[in-house]
């Protein structure tokens, strides 16, 4: 069970998941380099003459034509691959930052507030980045075209300088290390978006049942971008938009700027009714009438001749706060609750 009671453990939750498609990420560019720079080694030791391969050798009856379709034919699955796991993780970053910021908001406004789960269609339309060029699927394209160029250049520039197969190998491992950052890349600015996209849709609903403000939460370290730094803690204006060096955004990785989106750890998060959701097992204790209640028994007992720690003690002993119209339960009780998965 995961415990969620606020929006950092949320945001927490998933920064693991993008570290792990992180990670899934090295393991298939790891594997991917094995077999080009086998390959290669193949290539070295069918073809060399003379102890060494050379272009003119490798040319000889369409020889590299086959070597680099054999290498895009590779590219091409293994681009398959990643572009299959990085629509996954924005799918599952979606669905898990929508629920588990819904559950938030109506445990603080203790309201139901008709949430229901998305649509495969209307998931796929939320997560599919509007910028057309910057789409998953028109990346991964990119990418796979760029890194089947780089290789072929590489090679041929390997063989013209006599290179043997040591040097040869530094120069493939180079170039998909490249890529495979460039991969990485993809899935921390995607993910993050996706974050955004998912939290603002959540608040949307909610917005209709609570009052909702949005504050910008910056991740403070080092790496953070000096725009960025200056933007923890601003308030949204009142049409939703946050403002830094001419630029406005609606949240983290959505300015549409390169160099404010790319690698971006920041999140948006939600004041609810002028707080920060969290979900609390205790009883009601911040409802208005019974905080009212609370101090007009203060008062007479004040005017009884107690002293202030006397009177609230009493008051508090005397008057029960009411039960949460909510009651706490953990989001995976409250998952099957709302929707009897």
């Amino acid at each position: 069970m995961t415990v969620t009671r606020n929006q950092q453990e949320i945001d927490k939750l998933l920064d693991q998941m993008i570290q792990t498609a992180e990670k899934d990420i090295d393991k298939a560019f790891a594997k991917r380099l094995k077999d080009i720079l086998a390959q290669i080694a193949e290539m070295y030791r069918k073809y060399s003459e003379g102890g060494e391969l050379t272009i003119t050798a490798l040319n000889k009856f369409n020889r590299y034509q086959k070597e680099m379709a054999l290498i895009s034919e590779q590219m091409t699955e293994h681009y398959k691959y990643l572009l299959q796991s990085m629509q996954e993780l924005m799918e599952k970053t979606y669905l898990e930052n929508y629920l588990r910021s819904a559950f938030l908001y109506e445990f603080e406004s203790q309201q139901l507030m008709n949430y229901s789960i998305p649509s495969a269609q209307l998931l796929k339309t939320a997560i599919r980045n509007p910028i057309p060029k910057l789409t998953l699927p028109k990346l991964m394209e990119t990418h796979r075209n760029e890194i089947v160029r780089r290789i072929g250049i590489e090679i041929t520039q390997g063989l013209l300088a006599g290179e043997d197969y040591s040097r040869m190998a530094r120069r493939i491992e180079n170039t998909v290390n490249f890529s495979r950052n460039k991969a990485r890349n993809v899935a921390v600015t995607e993910g993050g978006r996706v974050q955004t996209v998912s939290r603002l849709d959540s608040a949307d609903q909610a917005s209709k049942y609570a009052d909702l403000e949005k504050a910008w939460n910056s991740t403070l370290d080092s790496h953070t971008r000096s725009s960025h730094r200056s933007l923890d803690g601003q308030k949204a204006d009142d049409e939703g938009y946050f403002h830094i060096r001419g630029l406005k955004t609606k949240g983290p990785h959505l300015f549409g700027v390169a160099s404010e989106d790319i690698n971006c750890r920041c999140a948006v998060i939600f004041l609810v009714n002028g707080k920060f959701p969290e979900v609390r097992r205790a009883r009601n204790y911040e409802d208005p009438k019974y905080q009212q209640k609370i101090a007009d028994r203060m008062d007479r007992l004040l005017a009884d001749g107690f002293t202030e720690k006397q009177a609230e003690k009493l008051a508090t002993k005397e008057i029960s706060p009411p039960s949460m119209k909510v009651p706490w339960m953990s989001y995976e009780a409250w998952l099957d609750n709302r929707f009897l998965l």
